[in-house]
């Protein structure tokens, strides 16, 4: 046989089959490779979807932070300013879980004059492969002392700090 028709499959005329073990074992993807490529995708879908939500989450705060701006809050007092935001935030269909405590605990509304301010700061942390779970009493815990899946737990987490802001134009209308 000569090394040109070993090249191209063909022995005296007639071409080379390939036993059928190896010819079904090679038919592209099986089950289970499926079944993993869908788990990995499945898996940034779902983190993606978590970091989505909490931008847009953001993004409604901020939306109403400025509708509150905007509709004269300067008008009313800080306390009549906080109700309203809460009015806001319902209507943006944001319950109060929605939100950290961390938001309620930087919220500032100022109100001098015909000048409103609204800020706020908070933080979200996303956990792709599940919270820590050697934590102590307070919920905190040791990066240093961390072993197994928490080691991986406490380097996937993901902290996205927000910080919506709205002020009014204190000489406009």
């Amino acid at each position: 046989m000569s090394l040109n028709n070993q090249l191209t499959g063909i022995c005296y005329g007639k071409a080379v089959q390939r036993p059928s073990a190896l010819r079904n074992s090679e038919q592209g993807f099986s089950v289970v490779k499926f079944l993993f490529w869908l788990a990995v995708l499945g898996f940034f879908v779902f983190n993606g979807f978590l970091v989505l939500h909490a931008y847009y989450t953001n993004w409604q705060v901020q939306h109403c932070f400025e509708g509150l701006v905007h509709n004269r809050a300067a008008q009313v007092g800080e306390l009549e300013a906080r109700d309203k935001l809460a009015e806001l935030l319902s209507v943006q269909y944001l319950e109060k879980d929605d939100l950290p405590a961390g938001f309620y605990d930087q919220l500032q509304i100022k109100v001098s004059g015909n000048m409103v301010e609204v800020s706020s700061s908070y933080s979200v942390t996303i956990w792709p492969f599940g919270k820590v779970e050697h934590v102590d009493e307070s919920g905190n815990y040791d990066p240093e002392s961390l072993s197994g899946m928490d080691i991986l737990r406490d380097k996937t987490r993901i902290d996205l700090l927000f910080e919506p802001y709205a002020i009014s134009n204190p000489g406009g209308p």
